[in-house]
């Protein structure tokens, strides 16, 4: 099993690992965040036998374990979280670095973590505990959507017990039963309407297939001839690793239209093929795989193939036939791959 990181909007957590020592002492040498896991601060040694605890407890084929939390973009340490199994339950579990205390990034965390136990792992319920004390961390849970269901008296600790709940913002019985009534009419069609959705264009390139491929491995040159970067002249654009390698990643934040999201090169296969997957945040979250395919005609000229995949998540496939993917997508698709051919055929 291929156990890859966890995203949120500012974060990754990323699966802890025994050369990740320096990182854990840092968090783990403070007797502040350590309050309520140990009561004090952690020598060099007692760092690094707790977290050789935690490595033997959990493989590294599983997503349950101890996660480091890093700034997605800068790389700068924030904290730790854990995944545990507690019966048929998930439990969370997160330390943040004192410096970032009161900025709102545990309840991120909190959210992060409790959505990827529900859409991932499938959790039937996503516990936490709490020191009875730990108001802060308490407020955090209660933001997360969790609430308050059990006192818990151990030899050692006073702790709640926390259940994720989300809250009913429908409290009359006559309107849920109505909206209960329409969600189960939209899953009814979602379950008959199609979950995939496809888009190909392509076009041919009076250009030898070598140079074509050389110039599409870099995700900087889609600002050049993709359309949705002339929508947004003031749109941001950072970077991470390096262009035209498997791991680089293209961030973007702009406009209404163009919205916040990143482009990460997950696989070539030099000469033939660019797979890259791209994870929309605004104004929706989703994934999509994209692909880019060069096929050599003769010498001096190469057909390219540009187009994406993905599944539209029950019960959000039923706006797939309204959306018209194929018209609006694929348009977008054959002018960026216009701009391409004429921005190679003139070099």
């Amino acid at each position: 099993m291929a156990v890859t990181p966890i995203y949120t909007e500012h974060f990754v957590l990323t699966k802890m690992t025994a050369g990740d020592g320096d990182k854990y002492f840092r968090l783990s040498n403070n007797a502040n965040v350590m309050k309520y896991v140990t009561g004090y601060s952690l020598n060099r040694e007692e760092s690094d036998n707790m977290l050789k605890s935690f490595l033997e407890e959990y493989g590294m084929d599983t997503y349950l374990g101890r996660y480091l939390i890093e700034d997605r973009h800068s790389g700068e340490l924030i904290g730790a979280a854990k995944l545990d199994r507690v019966g048929s339950a998930i439990e969370i579990g997160y330390r943040v670095m004192e410096e970032f205390w009161g900025k709102g990034v545990a309840t991120e965390i909190a959210t992060g973590l409790i959505r990827f136990s529900k859409n991932v792992l499938h959790a039937r319920d996503v516990i936490a505990f709490v020191n009875v004390n730990n108001i802060a961390s308490i407020r955090v849970l209660e933001k997360a959507g969790m609430i308050n269901t059990e006192l818990i008296e151990d030899l050692d600790e006073v702790k709640y017990r926390f259940n994720y709940s989300p809250k009913n913002t429908f409290p009359m019985k006559k309107v849920l039963y109505i909206i209960l009534g329409l969600v189960a009419l939209a899953l009814i069609a979602a379950f008959i309407m199609p979950k995939d959705y496809a888009v190909e264009r392509e076009i041919v390139v009076n250009k030898p297939k070598a140079e074509v491929f050389e110039y599409l491995k870099s995700l900087k040159s889609q600002n050049d001839w993709s359309v949705w970067g002339r929508r947004d002249p003031n749109m941001v654009k950072t970077f991470s690793g390096n262009d035209g390698t498997v791991g680089f990643v293209s961030m973007w934040e702009g406009n209404d239209e163009v919205g916040k999201g990143e482009q990460e090169i997950t696989k070539i296969d030099e000469g033939r093929r660019i797979d890259t997957q791209l994870r929309f945040m605004k104004p929706f979250e989703s994934t999509s795989d994209a692909y880019m395919i060069t096929e050599g005609i003769d010498s001096t000229s190469t057909r390219v193939r540009w187009g994406f995949t993905g599944k539209m998540p029950i019960p959000m496939n039923v706006m797939l036939p309204f959306m018209n993917m194929e018209e609006s997508i694929g348009k977008d698709f054959q002018d960026g791959l216009t701009n391409l051919k004429g921005i190679l055929e003139k070099q």
